[in-house]
């Protein structure tokens, strides 16, 4: 009698995103705004769904600067993305999205780390973000990888402005900007 062996969970990968995956990106960033549904943090407006995904020339300004990875699965799907800027000094984390049913498998995690790497491959002195202070993976989730809060006070001219734009949509005293050291400075 042949053993029954159960399939391993899946192996997922980072790699670097390709100009032709934006469509399957902006998907990814939908289904994963849906993980606020009933927060109140973000507007799912009329019909009750994530209205607008990450616009399209945001994430063709990530692959012209080489700043955007995507985590795949084992049938290379992709999952979930990073998306970065270049901030002068910092290297900013636009946005981490992952497919919910793929969540709390550690891509996220993973994905932060290949930023982190990419920041001090090229001298960057801060990965630094902007999240919702206190959902469970928002704030907490990058306390625990190390980022810090920075008080308002303290914010960039660019962050300040990041902040301006985003109040339009959400409430920003739920909000933090956060950051990171990376090993070696600009």
């Amino acid at each position: 009698m042949a053993s029954l062996i159960s399939d391993p969970a899946p192996q997922y990968r980072v790699r670097p995103a390709r100009g032709n995956e934006i469509g399957e990106l902006q998907n990814i960033d939908l289904a994963s705004a849906t993980l606020f549904r009933g927060t109140g943090l973000i507007d799912f407006g009329p019909l009750g769904e994530p209205t607008q995904p990450i616009p399209e020339d945001r994430l063709r300004r990530g692959f012209g600067d080489g700043l955007i990875w995507v985590a795949v699965d084992g049938m290379e799907e992709i999952v979930g993305f990073a998306l970065c800027s270049d901030r002068g000094e910092d290297l900013y984390l636009d946005q981490l999205s992952v497919l919910p049913r793929h969540g709390r498998q550690g891509l996220g995690t993973r994905l932060v780390r290949r930023c982190l790497q990419e920041a001090e491959a090229r001298s960057f002195k801060r990965v630094s973000l902007s999240t919702f202070r206190k959902v469970a993976w928002n704030g907490p989730f990058y306390r625990k990888l190390g980022f810090r809060e920075i008080p308002g006070w303290r914010l960039n001219d660019w962050q300040a402005e990041i902040r301006e734009l985003q109040k339009i949509t959400m409430d920003v005293r739920l909000r933090c900007f956060m950051q990171r050291t990376v090993k070696r400075g600009r």
